[in-house]
């Protein structure tokens, strides 16, 4: 998992159950998602440009060959289910076996319609998913190029799990 040296010497946090939901791991519209045997999520609100940053890590662990299923199937929904929330942006952008998503939520706020954007890179270390995301602060949208810079040390991490 990312630790302070990573986030800028902030320690992460254990993300509760009912946080980051949607994201741990993303599973839009209708799929045949295999299911982690374990998983582990944590939080931090980071310094990025001198704005404060909500990021996220999720490593989820599968049986043997469910991993790559996983970004299978996430992969060929996605391709299916234009206009949702969630849009592939890049491929490939931490191996072969990885994505670049960004995750689009419009509410109200102070009586104006704000869409905010997440950015999170979804790759594959063996029998891990690793995610790491971006969700920015507030009303302010993430930044892909965060969650591309932390996705290397967490998938360098996910490389001892078995």
């Amino acid at each position: 998992m990312l630790g302070p040296d990573d986030l800028g010497g902030v320690a992460p946090l254990e993300v509760d159950r009912d946080s980051w939901v949607r994201l741990r791991p993303p599973q839009p519209c209708e799929g045949d998602y295999p299911e982690a045997k374990a998983e582990r999520a944590v939080t931090a609100v980071i310094d990025a440009d001198r704005a404060p940053n909500a990021v996220m890590e999720y490593v989820g662990v599968y049986r043997p060959g469910e991993a790559r299923r996983y970004l299978r199937e996430l992969r060929s929904v996605l391709k299916v289910c234009e206009g949702t929330a969630w849009r592939i942006e890049a491929t490939g952008v931490a191996g072969p076996d990885s994505l670049l998503l960004r995750y689009s939520d419009t509410f109200e706020h102070v009586d104006q319609w704000i869409t905010h954007h997440t950015y999170l890179v979804v790759a594959r270390k063996g029998r891990a998913v690793v995610l790491v995301a971006d969700a920015g602060w507030e009303t302010d949208s993430g930044d892909p190029a965060l969650a591309r810079k932390l996705i290397t040390p967490a998938l360098r991490r996910a490389a001892a799990l078995r």
